[in-house]
């Protein structure tokens, strides 16, 4: 190997080398950073700090491990939130966590069976930017995905026209029984973008929209967990 070629080795393998110290160092510098904002290093950022499942009900509550009056002000929001429904013992509450990037997204999920009909299902969120230990507003989130309020409504309503229009086609009624008004009347909500709970996963943006799965026509059978969740953009807006 001559000369020009040694020195173009050296140069690729320095290259390499640099990059490879940079990579180590930014996900270092993450881990380090995250540490940096814990209550407990020992834990994770998220993790369950009451675990009060019965044979009939799954009950979990996390904890946002975030030292400071900041993190302990999100906590007493959990528990606020939370313990009307522990007390009475009647519901499954369970949570989900993620991290993209530089925000943490909580969503807290409940079923409530102490009511006078059907279960009652309820979310709330949290998104936490790591980097300021701030909240996002539902305002702030849809910009940070460069989405607004009306693209979401929309989303969410050819969601459910996709639902009434399965529904129907699966014969648990037709169109001339009940009508996609009829079909929103049993869903116990006339706005779309009523207690919606945005929750950013794997980098996309997933709104949490509760709503009545029951009805004189059985259709509890057709719709699941995921129908609660619906996607609203994959990717993040670039800054």
């Amino acid at each position: 190997m001559d000369d020009a070629s040694k020195r173009k080795v050296i140069i690729i393998l320095s290259i390499i080398f640099i990059v490879f110290m940079l990579v180590a160092f930014y996900f270092f510098k993450r881990g380090d950073n995250f540490n940096s904002i814990k209550d407990d290093r020992s834990n994770y950022l998220v993790y369950t700090k009451l675990d009060n499942s019965t044979d009939d009900f799954i009950v979990m509550v996390p904890f946002i491990n975030i030292k400071g009056d900041f993190g302990r002000s999100i906590n007493t929001d959990i528990d606020k939130f939370t313990d009307t429904f522990i007390n009475n013992q009647l519901s499954t509450i369970t949570y989900e966590y993620d991290i993209s990037g530089d925000v943490l997204s909580v969503i807290i999920k409940v079923i409530d069976y102490d009511t006078e009909s059907t279960p009652e299902v309820h979310f709330k969120s949290y998104n936490i930017n790591l980097v300021t230990l701030e909240l996002y507003s539902d305002d702030q989130l849809l910009h940070l995905f460069g989405v607004d309020y009306s693209d979401v409504e929309k989303i969410v309503e050819d969601t459910f026209g996709s639902y009434y229009t399965d529904i129907v086609n699966n014969n648990y009624y037709n169109s001339e029984e009940c009508d996609y008004d009829c079909f929103l009347i049993y869903r116990g909500f006339d706005n779309y973008l009523d207690n919606i709970s945005y929750y950013v996963r794997g980098g996309n943006l997933v709104a949490f929209k509760p709503f009545q799965a029951y009805s004189i026509f059985g259709e509890e059978d057709y719709f699941t967990d995921k129908n609660f969740e619906i996607l609203i953009t994959k990717s993040s807006k670039k800054e």
